[in-house]
């Protein structure tokens, strides 16, 4: 069984039927069929669900939350927020700058073992994260 953490693009993806989005809802699909595990990142919950309160989407703001029902919570601890302090600053040291919220997401992908999903790859360069892209064509 796969596990997986989805970044706030694709889930964003998943809530907005668009027919540019199909190759994401067909993969999702596929995997969900599969049984693989879907982890949620509090980051990406919190960066979604804001927008959608901010942009009073109602009816997105109810399907995001069916959907995040249907993963598991995945709690910050003392060794997530470690990693990530140590994952940045080895970024850092390397004249890389990320996103702390990306550093936070790449960090939790890690700690429970998930593949990372997001159409912002170049974001999580050099984090060491497993990253899949599934905003091409579904490959058998």
């Amino acid at each position: 069984m796969n596990t997986y953490s989805l970044d706030t693009d694709i889930l964003t993806k998943l809530l907005r039927r668009h027919p540019g989005n199909r190759p994401v809802v067909d993969r999702f699909r596929e995997e969900v069929r599969r049984n693989s595990l879907f982890i949620m990142c509090p980051v990406v919950y919190y960066e979604l669900r804001r927008e959608l309160v901010l942009k009073r989407a109602a009816t997105q703001l109810v399907a995001f939350e069916k959907l995040a029902e249907l993963m598991a919570w995945k709690e910050f601890n003392a060794s997530i927020w470690d990693e990530a302090c140590n994952l940045w600053s080895v970024l850092r040291t390397r004249g890389r700058s990320h996103n702390d919220a990306d550093v936070l997401i790449a960090a939790h992908a890690l700690h429970f073992g998930a593949v990372l999903i997001s159409g912002n790859v170049a974001h999580f360069q050099e984090t060491g994260v497993p990253l899949e892209n599934w905003n091409g064509p579904l490959h058998g």
